[in-house]
């Protein structure tokens, strides 16, 4: 379940998001359960995660999950 290792927009936008409401990945851990490690192969691309793992990392960092598609 490993995508290729570039980063899709909705990830560049996470990243982005992540600097402008000051969250690191503890922060994004504590608000959604997942685990640092996952979250942020999630956002890098490096993993496919479940609709309900996008849609609550996109909610914490106030991303438009229409990047996804």
């Amino acid at each position: 379940f490993y995508m290729s290792k570039h980063i899709t927009p909705w990830g560049k936008r996470c990243k982005v998001q992540m600097v402008m409401l000051d969250k690191s990945l503890a922060d994004i851990s504590k608000e959604t359960g997942y685990t640092r490690p996952y979250i942020s192969s999630v956002i890098n691309g490096r993993q496919i995660a479940s609709a309900e793992a996008y849609k609550k990392i996109s909610e914490v960092l106030q991303v438009d999950t229409g990047l996804l598609v």
